[in-house]
């Protein structure tokens, strides 16, 4: 199975560190390590700072790279900064590029028929495929910033044209979205930005794998997270070939007129096990891996497929996952009471595979949330979980304090979405000496408090950054980090990809995949 990455650039960025693959050497020594075997690429430069410069930068630096495909940035016609789109797509052909990419947000423009349509038919009509993202460079990017109306009126005025949607993260925009492929056959969406729980799988089964493919957002993401939720996603071989390359590769022949033939690809061999399972599509089952993060229950914000206990632990069985540690959804911005009780009855049916978190809600009287917490307990949870910012609550507010006190009397689990900078971890784990406080993601201002606490961990959702795994272990930190899949928001391969793809050594893999947690666990309070 070859592996085609629809979403790459090349070149200097404004948040470069000096890590990250930005020349055609390092970029494909890269590809090389993640098993991708070519890449779509546009400029870092025509995406941030101008399209004219971007464009001619891209075919110098892709030049003689065949591996390498280019792609340009479009513009509104009306400015007559680039040429006519009809000899736009002239040139494109001429020379090779055989995708456009439109950034509305960034170059600050809509998608209304009056701004865009005059530069689309010359695309349609050669079956050119676009690209939409929305993200703002300057202005940050966060989630569900794709204007789906607008994507839709395009995709419905011109059927011909293939459109793909890329952006950081498609969310809490979900059942939009499932409603836009419904409107549009000609809609297409990259998967790096759908992190989240069988997504991949819901839309092959409704829609089919056509509507999807690889994007790896390189270099600025770590191509792990997006290779494992989809080399591990529960869909058909031909389903995973479809959507890892053979889809993007139908695409860029512009409707069969312009043939892409594969160029021969002689990739390294695995660094260890564990990154031969990813690359080589091998089994996990069995593995053993611990998971310290994980939810229950469905939600208001998200579209949860296949949420159920029982679906739950089939995935786990798939993805080697031994065990998770689970809370409630419903706790977290509802009902704490009833959430706490799902726990405990998915605890009870499969009592081998998960272990439970009660949800306390700050809002709640201080009484009140002691006497939640006693009954949790009694239930047999082994921590407490918080969440101020979906609860509506100050996270720096004194509730907070109520479950630490109550785990450090217990020598018990806390987790925490968000606890607050550097000194507000250090002054919680030096009052609370004996709770074990964990962040539900990976949090750089835990890495100063650690150097200083013992009684802290982080979790590993998301390591998105370009090879974050390497710099938390570099750093002294991966005896700290506890995997944490975030079940059943993201997908379990989503979360294990960074970890598995790592340049790090086995042993340090295996820590931070269980045995860190396991050792954990053998000092918690109720266990010990």
């Amino acid at each position: 199975m070859r592996i085609f990455d629809a979403n790459c650039r090349i070149g200097r960025y404004n948040r470069w560190s000096g890590r990250e693959p930005i020349t055609a050497p390092d970029l494909l020594r890269s590809l090389d390590h993640y098993g991708i075997h070519e890449a779509l690429v546009t400029a870092a430069l025509a995406r941030e700072y101008h399209a004219i410069d971007g464009n001619e930068q891209v075919m110098r630096l892709t030049e003689g790279e065949p591996r390498l495909h280019p792609a340009w940035v479009g513009l509104p016609p009306r400015s007559r900064e680039l040429p006519p789109m009809g000899d736009l797509v002239a040139e494109m052909e001429e020379r090779g590029v055989r995708a456009l990419f439109l950034y509305p947000r960034q170059y600050r423009f809509t998608l209304d028929d009056w701004c865009v349509d005059a530069m689309l038919g010359p695309l349609a009509e050669r079956r050119v495929p676009l690209f939409l993202c929305p993200s703002d460079m300057v202005a940050g990017s966060p989630a569900d910033q794709t204007e789906w109306p607008g994507v839709v009126r395009l995709c419905r005025a011109f059927p011909e044209l293939p459109v793909v949607v890329t952006e950081n993260r498609i969310l809490r925009t979900l059942r939009t979205v499932y409603q836009a492929l419904d409107a549009c056959p000609n809609l297409h969406l990259d998967i790096s930005a759908l992190w989240l729980h069988h997504v991949i799988e819901f839309i092959t089964r409704e829609w089919g794998a056509e509507r999807l493919l690889f994007g790896s957002d390189l270099p600025e993401r770590e191509p792990g997270a997006t290779l494992g939720q989809m080399l591990f996603s529960d869909v058909a071989p031909d389903e995973l070939a479809a959507m890892a390359g053979g889809n993007l590769r139908q695409l860029l022949t512009w409707g069969g007129t312009l043939p892409l033939p594969e160029t021969p690809v002689d990739l390294p061999a695995p660094v260890d096990e564990l990154h031969a399972i990813a690359r080589e599509g091998g089994s996990l089952e069995g593995q053993g891996f611990l998971c310290a993060h994980g939810h229950i229950g469905r939600h208001t914000h998200l579209h949860i497929p296949d949420e159920t206990p029982a679906d739950l632990v089939q995935e786990m069985d798939r993805l080697g996952v031994q065990s998770s540690l689970v809370f409630s959804n419903a706790g977290l911005n509802s009902d704490e009471v009833y959430g706490n009780d799902l726990v405990a009855l998915t605890v009870r049916a499969f009592p081998e595979r998960f272990r439970g978190l009660l949800t306390v809600n700050p809002n709640r009287t201080v009484a009140e949330m002691e006497r939640e917490m006693h009954r949790g307990f009694d239930l047999g949870m082994l921590g407490i979980k918080i969440h101020p910012y979906l609860a509506g609550y100050d996270t720096l507010g004194e509730k907070v304090e109520v479950p630490c006190a109550f785990a450090h009397e217990r020598h018990a689990f806390v987790l925490n979405h968000y606890w607050g900078d550097t000194e507000r971890l250090l002054y919680l784990c030096r009052k609370y000496p004996d709770a074990i406080f964990m962040t539900g993601h990976t949090a750089p201002e835990a890495k100063a408090a650690m150097a200083e606490v013992d009684n802290l961990y982080v979790g590993t959702c998301p390591l998105l950054g370009y090879e974050e795994t390497a710099r938390w272990v570099e750093g002294g930190w991966g005896g700290r980090l506890l995997f944490g899949s975030d079940l059943s928001w993201n997908p379990i391969g989503w979360g294990l990809g960074p970890v598995l793809y790592a340049k790090v050594p086995l042993e340090a893999k295996r820590l931070i995949l269980g045995g860190n947690f396991a050792r954990l666990l053998a000092s918690c309070g109720p266990l010990r």
